[in-house]
């Protein structure tokens, strides 16, 4: 579940800020997918702590990539933390990240569960979020 607001036409851009997020941020939340749900309820954690928060949808890397350096720069700006959250692999995200945070994905697969008992065995809550980002800017 998302906030209301959002212009899903910006997903043909590869990327977008997704609505309802802080405009003076510390610290940037991205994924690619569901993650970004995960992403909202962390950010509602963080925002409990007076941590300010931009999320950031990023359905295409290549088509974000392929924007001009200005609209990228806008979405996730240099020189501010990024935490990124994917159910695939870290190295999905870490190229958007960059030495600016740290990626929360998985290393292997093959688990088989429902997907509440997976999500909490494998870190992908807004608890885990909030932990993560938390240490992230320590």
């Amino acid at each position: 579940m998302l906030p209301e607001g959002n212009d899903y036409n910006q997903a043909e851009k590869g990327a977008y800020v997704v609505a309802g997020s802080d405009e003076k941020f510390d610290v940037i939340l991205l994924a690619s997918g569901s993650e970004v749900s995960t992403l909202e309820a962390g950010a509602k954690l963080l925002r409990e702590d007076g941590v300010k928060v931009r999320i950031v949808s990023v359905p295409s890397e290549g088509l974000f990539r392929s924007q001009s350096k200005e609209y990228q720069q806008s979405i996730l700006p240099a020189g501010v933390k990024k935490f990124g959250l994917t159910a695939g692999l870290p190295v999905n995200l870490e190229g958007l990240v960059g030495a600016d945070g740290t990626v929360w994905g998985l290393e292997s697969f093959g688990f088989s569960a429902p997907y509440k008992v997976l999500d909490e065995k494998l870190g992908f809550t807004g608890e885990n979020v909030y932990n993560q980002v938390k240490k992230l800017l320590a």
